[in-house]
């Protein structure tokens, strides 16, 4: 019996003895013969974690029409901790996106620190670029094509350089806010609204994790993290008046370059009075901010930078202009708060002015006979205005200019705002070595000279009218919105500063700028307005043979509803090019139709 036990256990330890040699060799051929196989395989599927680009906040205007959205697109891109093959893939993508193997070579090398965050390379790319792409992925590891958001400007020109654009972050830019968690190659507002209210239109990027393979493509998604669209704004604009403006600016600009003046673009500005709302900011030349959105082409860039126009410019902030006779309302204001004249006082314009055997020249050089200050305003008299600034001097000119709002920024929440120039007798001395002539004081009256204002100056110097004094600060946005499109903030309007002077002085400056539409040199061109304008023109001589067209009003007189100023930059006389855009827009906002307008008189 115990024989036959023992002959049982020796089998059983034969078959245990085989099953463990059998194992060991198992492990043997594992480890040894195809351990670097099976590493490389393990190596090869494996888990990615990238980076998923969040949507910006979207636009309105004030009337709840998008201007600004994101659409869905694809970008190329690089996983850099996956780019194994740089020296022979970067060529390849360079032939493919077209962007250079240096620009490449810089976005991978500032993205160091950022191993699985993706670099995107080409965004916006085409059918054709994809296609290419894929089929030549198996020599492009860690190259993937992302589905991302591309900012749309909705009516492209509309609005463009209130809106700004978008652009790739620049190295100065990431070193101030990197730890705001921005990475190296993220697109950023660059220029308007996308630039002042990037912290707010910015979203939260997201992440996706997936199991890829050997090749890079993608196995089966392993979990993630949703991006949150950044918060939207609601703007003052009313896009229909914008579109409006920017038409009849366009048309204007090309119509005065049809009768020989250059005309190199112009400004439409118009406020809410009793809010400062900004219902229209118009600059033309325009620009497409699309172009900016995927990247934009070295061409494109160039063209905008070369054009002689300067498209980028905002001219209603960023240029500043002689304001011509639409500064005779501050030297009125001034003379008339001064006790220098009174409502009754008569002049005598003769068309020739002459101080200390010098002789200055009005518009009109036959004259314009006896007139008060409200005709003086109305006609725009020139000798009138030349008597009042020899009584101001320069000083008190300056002082009244400066209370009024000129020569100094609006603060409003866009970049290259300038502050314009109000000239005095110390200014000349510091910034040209020489003294102020008495003659000099009789151009600056009439808004000549070293005084610049911008477009927005002088549509809140008719603010001021309009209102007694009050001067709101000009925005552009009224509410900001959560990302789910409820109201976050609300902004109220704020005043930026009031101007005392007599209620007499007011009432007097007012009957002028109503005379100027009714019986003066803009009657012509609002006969049979149904509102009742209060406003003046003003064509500024530059020094080069040409002219700068203006007209800054407020309507309706009554009671004011906006402010607005037009300029035509080297347009021709303000009755042919300013005044013609002004009723214009003044149709578009009254809802009035179109009305052709009889040939305009000279004026000044």
């Amino acid at each position: 019996m115990w024989i036959e036990q023992i002959r049982r256990l020796k089998i059983v330890g034969l078959v245990v003895v085989g099953i463990v040699s059998l194992l060991v060799l198992r492990l043997v051929w594992l480890q040894l013969l195809q351990g670097a196989h099976y590493k490389k395989n393990a190596e090869q599927n494996r888990t990615r974690q990238i980076s998923v680009q969040a949507p910006r906040g979207v636009i309105y205007d004030r009337n709840g029409e998008i201007l600004v959205s994101s659409r869905p697109s694809f970008a190329v891109s690089i996983v850099p901790h996956e780019y194994t093959n740089p020296q022979e893939a970067t060529p390849l993508l360079a032939s493919i996106t077209g962007v250079a193997v240096e620009e490449i070579n810089q976005l991978l090398a500032d993205s160091i620190d950022f191993p699985y965050t993706p670099v995107r390379i080409q965004r916006n790319a085409d059918d054709v670029m994809i296609a290419r792409i894929q089929e030549r992925q198996y020599y492009l590891p860690g190259v993937v094509l992302e589905a991302i958001p591309v900012r749309q400007y909705v009516y492209e020109e509309l609005a463009s350089h209130v809106l700004g654009f978008v652009g790739r972050i620049s190295q100065e830019e990431y070193a101030r806010n990197k730890e705001q968690g921005y990475h190296p190659a993220d697109l950023v507002g660059k220029d308007g609204l996308e630039r002042e209210w990037e912290e707010v239109l910015r979203g939260t990027d997201g992440i996706r994790q997936s199991e890829v393979n050997a090749s890079g493509e993608e196995v089966r998604p392993l979990g993630n993290r949703p991006s949150v669209t950044g918060r939207g704004l609601v703007l003052t604009l009313d896009a229909n008046l914008q579109k409006a403006a920017e038409e009849a600016l366009a048309a204007q600009v090309a119509a005065s370059r049809t009768i020989g003046e250059p005309a190199k673009g112009g400004s439409v500005v118009v406020l809410d009075v009793n809010t400062g709302g900004v219902l229209v900011m118009a600059s033309n030349p325009p620009f497409n901010p699309n172009l900016f959105a995927g990247g934009i082409s070295s061409k494109a860039w160039n063209e905008l930078i070369a054009n002689p126009d300067h498209p980028l410019n905002n001219r209603a902030i960023q240029n500043a202009y002689p304001p011509g006779s639409v500064f005779k309302i501050v030297t009125a204001a001034a003379a008339l708060e001064m006790n220098l004249t009174t409502p009754q006082e008569i002049f005598d314009d003769k068309g020739v002015y002459v101080l200390n055997g010098w002789r200055f020249y009005g518009w009109n050089v036959k004259g314009l006979g006896k007139l008060n200050i409200v005709d003086g305003l109305s006609l725009s008299s020139d000798p009138v205005f030349y008597e009042l600034g020899r009584r101001l001097g320069a000083d008190n000119l300056a002082a009244y200019a400066l209370t009024f709002g000129l020569g100094k920024a609006t603060g409003i929440k866009l970049a290259g705002e300038v502050k314009g120039i109000v000239p005095y007798i110390e200014w000349k001395q510091a910034n040209y070595g020489e003294p102020w002539y008495p003659g000099e004081t009789l151009i600056a009256a009439i808004g000549q000279g070293y005084y610049l204002a911008t477009p927005l100056q002088q549509a809140l110097l008719t603010m001021a009218v309009a209102n007694g004094g009050i001067v709101y600060k000009p925005r552009l946005v009224n509410q900001v919105l959560t990302p789910e499109g409820s109201l976050a903030v609300s902004l109220p309007p704020e005043v930026l500063w009031t101007i005392y002077l007599r209620p007499e002085v007011w009432d007097t400056v007012r009957q002028g700028l109503i005379a100027v539409t009714t019986r003066g040199t803009g009657a012509a061109a609002f006969k049979d307005f149904p509102q009742t304008i209060a406003g003046k023109s003003g064509s500024a001589e530059t020094g080069r043979g040409t002219t700068h067209s203006w007209f800054a009003c407020y309507v309706p007189a009554e009671k004011p509803e906006i402010a607005m100023a037009v300029l035509v930059e080297e347009g021709g006389d303000a009755s042919v090019a300013a005044v013609p855009v002004t009723r214009r827009v003044l149709e578009a906002y009254f809802g009035i139709p179109n009305k052709q307008l009889p040939p305009a008189p000279k004026t000044d």
